[in-house]
This record gives C-alpha cells, sequence and structure tokens, in this order.
C-alpha cells in the first residue's frame, strides 16, 4: 500500500480505492463518507469521471460498496454522496448489498442559490444516501444546540386545573383576560426562566427550542458551495462545504471513532474528523488530492 501521510490518527493513501478497501479488517470503520464519482463523461488531469453507461458505472461501483459494507463496523453507518445522474442506480445498489432495512433516508443538500437560465429546470441540491449495517443497532446522535424555532408556553382554553404563572420580568403574566393558558407549572417556567430559555414576544411567553430539528432537507447557508461555477478551474476546486461533514460525523460517529473517505477528493471529509477527534483513513488516485488534502490538514491550528 502506498502510505501518502500519517499523523495523530489521520492515514491517507495515494491508491486505488478497491486495493485500501481490500486491505482493511473487517468491521473496523465506524463511518464512510464518499463523495463519488458523478459520471459527467469529464476528463481532468488527475482521473476520469466517465465510468461509462449506467449499467457499467453500477458494476464499477458494485465490488467497492461490497467491500465498504464488509469493513464497516456492525453499528456503523454509510453515507454516499450523488448527483441526479447516479442517485436512481446507487439506491439500487446499495438496497442489493446492505438491505432495503438498512436504508435510513435520502438527503438533499441544496448546493446554491444561483439560477441561471437553462433549457430544463435547474438543478439546486445533490443526494446523499444514509445506510446502516445492522437498522437495530447503529449510532445517531440527535443534534442539540441554539434553534431559531420558538415555541409557546400556552394555548387557547381553560385555565382550569392549571398553576398561574406570577412573575416574569417583574410583571404579572394574565392569560384569562386572553382566554389562553399554562402549558407548564410554575416551577417547570421558574426553571426555564432561570436557564434563560423565556422571552416575552409581543406580551406572550415562548421558550426557544434547544433541539435543532434535521430532517432530510438540508438547506441552511452553511451547507451552500463555496464557490460559483465560473470559479471552478479543476476538480479540486469544489470541496463540500465542512458543514456537511460536522453534521454527518457528530450525528453518526463517536470521538475517537475512525472515519473513512475512500474518494478523498479535496479533503474535507479528513479536516473534519480531525477537528473533531477522529481518526481518519481515506485514499485517492490522485497525487493531487493527496496534496491538497495535506495542506489543508496541516493549516488546522
Amino acid at each position: 500500500m502506498s502510505l501518502y501521510y500519517e499523523q495523530d490518527g489521520i492515514k491517507i493513501y495515494r491508491e486505488d480505492n478497491i486495493e485500501l478497501l481490500r486491505s482493511l479488517p473487517s468491521d473496523s470503520v465506524n463511518l464512510i463518507y464518499c463523495d463519488i464519482l458523478y459520471n459527467t463523461g469529464k476528463v481532468f488531469d488527475d482521473y476520469s469521471d466517465n465510468l461509462g453507461a449506467p449499467d457499467e458505472a453500477t458494476e464499477w461501483y458494485r465490488p467497492r460498496i461490497e467491500e465498504m459494507k464488509r469493513v464497516l463496523a456492525p453499528n456503523g453507518s454509510i453515507f454516499i454522496h450523488c448527483n441526479w445522474r447516479m442517485d436512481s442506480y446507487m439506491r439500487i445498489l446499495m438496497d442489493e448489498i446492505f438491505g432495503t432495512g438498512c436504508f435510513r433516508n435520502r438527503i438533499y443538500r441544496q448546493h446554491s442559490k444561483e439560477r441561471g437560465f437553462f433549457a430544463n429546470f435547474d438543478s439546486q441540491v445533490d443526494i446523499i444516501l444514509y445506510y446502516v449495517k445492522d437498522s437495530r443497532n447503529f449510532v445517531f446522535h440527535e443534534l442539540r444546540g441554539e434553534s431559531k424555532q420558538i415555541v409557546p408556553l400556552f394555548e387557547n382554553g381553560d385555565l382550569a386545573g392549571r398553576d398561574d404563572v406570577r412573575e416574569f420580568e417583574g410583571e404579572a403574566i394574565d392569560l384569562k383576560a386572553l382566554n389562553k393558558h399554562w402549558l407548564i407549572s410554575n416551577a417547570q417556567f421558574n426553571d426555564m426562566k432561570v436557564a434563560g430559555e423565556v422571552q416575552l414576544i409581543d406580551g406572550l411567553p415562548y421558550r426557544f427550542s434547544n433541539v435543532i430539528p434535521v430532517g432530510n432537507l438540508w438547506n441552511e447557508p452553511e451547507m451552500y458551495d463555496t464557490y460559483t461555477r465560473t470559479d471552478v478551474a479543476d476538480a479540486y476546486d469544489t470541496p463540500k462545504p465542512e458543514a456537511v461533514l460536522d453534521r454527518i460525523i457528530k450525528v453518526a460517529s463517536e470521538p475517537g471513532d475512525l472515519v473513512a473517505d475512500f474518494f478523498l477528493g479535496g479533503g474535507t471529509t479528513a479536516v473534519v474528523a480531525r477537528k473533531l477527534g477522529r481518526k481518519f483513513v481515506g485514499c485517492d488516485i490522485s497525487v493531487k488530492a493527496c496534496e491538497v488534502t495535506v495542506k489543508k490538514l496541516e493549516g488546522i491550528k
């Protein structure tokens, strides 16, 4: 194996991914993320993104996906990032290899708000296929943090059976006059007030939800690509945003776990894995991909 870089639990190989996969022990990788070839038909200086007809491309991927399943830990997860050209074919292939019961979701990542004049509908999303090795046993952490969503602490109806909350910022809140009643007790309200979780909006009490509800549409601005179509000079000018990998790694792995990316590209997975305290193994056949990745890793403070 051609080891290109190794430091602090991060290993980068300049190698065909099938060769690296075959060398790894079974059940050894906790999380796999791959931004695969999109089969655009383009030929770059370092590699070709032309896998032929869809059935030929599928058969090229088959042994690689089979090996990914083998090396994945019993409670591991795999995320395959693709586009509209390969989405349907990869879904069928992943179902065959992992089983339909291990499919968790199809995630839509909005990559930009850029619009232009096209002969068809402009594509503003790409797709991440999310599978697990065992549908009854897998790592999944609910993301928590401050949300912009607000949740009312009252509802319309009778106040009967509810405690009155008498004080907030020195003023009584009279919900009876508004034909509303509290959804929480006085004690719960006081605890939330002390924690700074309650805010008055138009004279009514709300709390900020501390759970970020992450669905399968990832359309926050931090998920957008940081380049435009006119910026792209070569394949390594199009890295996925760190926010995408930050979310995936936090959700589907633990600190110290081994994360793998067998289509290294611009190295975003390796960079975010290091920042989040994960080990990493990855490869690319392109020396430029390895160079770009190592430069980014060495730039982490």
